[in-house]
Parts: C-alpha cells; sequence; structure tokens
C-alpha cells in the first residue's frame, strides 16, 4: 500500500485501529482483531503517516508473531488457546514498553489527528 495510491480516508482507518487496538489490548489483540489481514498496509499506513516507533515496534509485534507460526495459528483462531499464552505473553511485555515509553502515535502522527 504505497503511501501515493491509498487514499487518505483508508490511512486514517488503518490509523484508527492501529491506536484504538494497541490502546485497548496491546499488539496481541491488534494481531488477533487483524485476523492476518493487511499486515503489510498497516505498516505502509505507520510509514505514510511518519510513526517510526510505533513502526518498529509494530514490526517487532509481526517478528514475535511469526517466529511461532503454529502459535500465530492458534491466536487467529482461539484468543483463549492455551498454545498461543506465551505469544500472548510476548505480545503483552512488548505492548508495555511501547505504550509506557518515547512518543505515542498520536504524538509521531500528530498531522493526521483532528
Amino acid at each position: 500500500m504505497p503511501a501515493e495510491t491509498t487514499s487518505r480516508d483508508e490511512v486514517e482507518r488503518l490509523l484508527r485501529v492501529f491506536s484504538y487496538e494497541v490502546r485497548q489490548g496491546g499488539f496481541a489483540q491488534l494481531l488477533f482483531n487483524m485476523r492476518g489481514e493487511n499486515l503489510a498496509a498497516m505498516e505502509d499506513m505507520l510509514i505514510a503517516v511518519g510513526a517510526p516507533r510505533a513502526q518498529d515496534f509494530y514490526v517487532r509485534a509481526i517478528r514475535e508473531a511469526l517466529a511461532d507460526r503454529d502459535a500465530y495459528r492458534e491466536l487467529l483462531s482461539d484468543w483463549h488457546s492455551a498454545a498461543a499464552v506465551n505469544l500472548r505473553s510476548s505480545l503483552q511485555l512488548l505492548s508495555v514498553e511501547y505504550l509506557t515509553g518515547g512518543p505515542s502515535l498520536e504524538r509521531e502522527a500528530q498531522g493526521w489527528f483532528s
């Protein structure tokens, strides 16, 4: 989803999704609710809005999920799956790190929030 070919509405929609999901439940919730869809589009949006810190943490979350594809598939199919406990825990630690240090997404992409 190169920024020049993406509508502003789609960028804003993905921005709202990222902001809400990560603040409400962290990267595990974001990945669960995305159901494996629009992963690249989400990263492209973070680049387009000028949010390098958010993009770095997002990429770290994706890498963490893909490091154990079986656990990731379990997470996507059943939030409460025992097989996904370690992945959820790892993503939760990453979420806490993201949410408690450095600039927020709203600050990084302040021109996109009204």
